[in-house]
């Protein structure tokens, strides 16, 4: 296992891991998307779900960019989009609107917190070489 710093995620098996977390709850809020669009379900956990991608991404940002890119953030926002459009009529309206602020806010947060600040893969160092260690 090579290791090319003493950071929680500097190594070969630590960064996978992470890695694999990401990508487990990526899926899992992919598959949640789509139950709540196909069956109008008024309640969601894409924004939770982004909350979550955030956190990790804020403390692990090299190993979010790798799984989680702006593609990925912009289907989220499009899937709440339509799922609002779907479901926002049989929401109350104080919960409908405090929804909407909160998923917009969030969707900013993740735009100023990882979006901007996370280099893009080019722009990154290259990882050591791993061979032999």
């Amino acid at each position: 296992m090579a290791y090319w710093g003493h950071m929680p995620d500097e190594s070969d098996f630590a960064f996978d891991a992470i890695g694999a977390y990401i990508f487990l709850l990526k899926e899992r809020m992919l598959k949640d998307i789509a139950t709540v669009l196909e069956k109008t379900y008024p309640e969601q956990s894409m924004v939770a779900s982004i909350t979550c991608l955030r956190l990790i991404g804020e403390r692990f940002p090299k190993a979010l960019s790798v799984h989680f890119r702006k593609r990925d953030f912009a289907f989220v926002v499009r899937a709440f989009d339509e799922w609002l459009a779907k479901v926002g009529p049989q929401l109350p309206d104080k919960h409908r609107n405090a929804i909407v602020a909160e998923a917009r806010a969030e969707f900013a947060l993740f735009e100023e917190r990882i979006l901007t600040s996370v280099p893009r893969p080019a722009e990154q160092a290259a990882p050591p070489d791993r061979g032999g260690d």
